[in-house]
């Protein structure tokens, strides 16, 4: 199983010694990663929700539909070869690898807060964090996108 190296798993993946156990592997932990989103949103309820958590919501089922499409069609369209199992694995590789991006995001809009929102005050999304974690998540698919075109590379 792979965390980083994303040629190491490409190179799996062209060889055909990806197996179906690696491909659960990934699949379940997209699912647990998945839930746990989910469930940590239930034990933090946002207190002051407004229209920007609603386009946010929508944002997300936009790039993630769109994204998803965009991979299928990378991936060979419906002469494509395991499109969950690369989907997955490298959704996965590409994320972890761009988690580092989270930091200075996170610094980034501590900072802004402190300035827009006075202690007293509640914090509600802005369009600020909107854009900013949108793209980072168009990202995310564009990269994973790249890497399954490059599966159908004829080297």
């Amino acid at each position: 199983m792979y965390f980083w190296n994303i040629e190491a798993l490409k190179n799996n993946i062209k060889q055909g010694v990806f197996s179906e156990k690696d491909r659960f592997s990934y699949v379940l932990i997209y699912i647990v990663l998945g839930l746990f989103g989910t469930s940590f949103g239930a034990y933090f309820p946002m207190e002051s929700s407004n229209l920007w958590d609603k386009v946010d919501d929508f944002g997300l089922l936009v790039i993630t539909i769109v994204g998803t499409f965009f991979a299928y069609k990378a991936n060979g369209g419906d002469k494509g070869t395991d499109f969950l199992g690369r989907y997955f694995s490298i959704n996965f590789v590409v994320s972890l690898r761009l988690l580092p991006w989270l930091i200075p995001m996170l610094v980034g809009l501590g900072i802004y807060y402190s300035y827009a929102f006075p202690l007293e005050e509640d914090i509600v999304t802005t369009p600020f964090e909107v854009i900013l974690f949108q793209a980072w998540i168009a990202l995310i698919y564009i990269r994973m996108c790249k890497h399954m075109g490059d599966l159908n590379e004829i080297k």
